[in-house]
């Protein structure tokens, strides 16, 4: 028992922070019918970390991270802007689009190096077990900083997200800036995750949570709750599962989620 709190205590503090504040974008995410986004913002921080990979850039480094903050910062900017004619066209489509392209392009780089599979694998399952103290406090200081954001700028947000279909239809001009700095908190929050968590599991704890609330409650903050307390449970028993049975941990974890939706 000691040996187990000693070694998941940092994986469970990342899992903590990961579902607090990925519940939070993902109420939001739901209410705005851009469930896909998530994968799309998560793999265009992968792309961006490739990007650093094949430049021979050690992954977590300021350069890797400001690469990956730079890819995000432009698909959030993409999305903003094709918000301007989706209504002629879904929104999810484009988010699919930005997917599979900004995915293809990850394996055509990573081709490129002989780590090239390894580097995949951690960009989509993470390594949450091996995260250390010192991540863990990084994760929790950017994750602070977004929380101080989302908090100031909250009734904008919230307001954009209760109406964003009728939104959809009334052009850009009106709601761009809200727009934008949600994809932007969404997307650097991912950045400091990807390496630790995975495009996998930062899925899972953005939209399960979420959309179990959603089953059960309709205020947004109450789903916020009610599916922050859910994830904090569930992957805290994903992770004792994964250490007393030896499966690798982040598809432990999104199992134990699946099992609970």
């Amino acid at each position: 028992m000691a040996e187990f709190f000693t070694f998941m205590s940092a994986p469970a503090a990342g899992c903590i922070i990961l579902s607090i504040i990925f519940t939070y974008f993902g109420c939001h995410v739901l209410k705005r019918e851009i469930v896909f986004v998530d994968l799309s913002m998560a793999q265009l921080a992968a792309l961006g970390a490739t990007v650093a990979f094949i430049m021979e850039i050690e992954l977590d480094t300021p350069e890797s991270l400001a690469i990956s903050i730079l890819f995000v910062l432009v698909g959030g900017a993409f999305f903003t802007w094709t918000r301007s004619f989706t209504h002629r066209v879904p929104q999810e489509a484009v988010i699919g689009i930005v997917y599979i392209v900004a995915a293809s392009a990850a394996l055509l780089l990573s081709s490129f190096s002989v780590h090239g599979d390894e580097h995949l694998k951690t960009m989509l399952s993470g390594s949450i077990l091996w995260i250390t103290w010192k991540e863990v406090i990084r994760q929790f200081a950017v994750s602070a900083i977004v929380a101080v954001l989302l908090g100031i700028y909250h009734k904008k947000i919230e307001e954009q997200s209760l109406s964003y279909r009728s939104l959809r239809t009334t052009g850009i001009s009106s709601f761009w800036k809200w727009d934008f700095l949600f994809y932007v908190l969404l997307g650097v929050v991912i950045v400091f995750f990807i390496k630790t968590a995975g495009i996998f599991t930062i899925f899972t704890f953005l939209i399960i949570p979420a959309t179990c609330a959603a089953l059960f409650v309709d205020q947004l903050f109450k789903q916020f709750v009610v599916g922050s307390i859910l994830a904090i449970a569930v992957s805290l028993i994903g992770l004792t599962l994964s250490f007393y049975l030896d499966l690798p941990t982040g598809a432990t974890l999104v199992c134990s989620f699946g099992a609970t939706f």
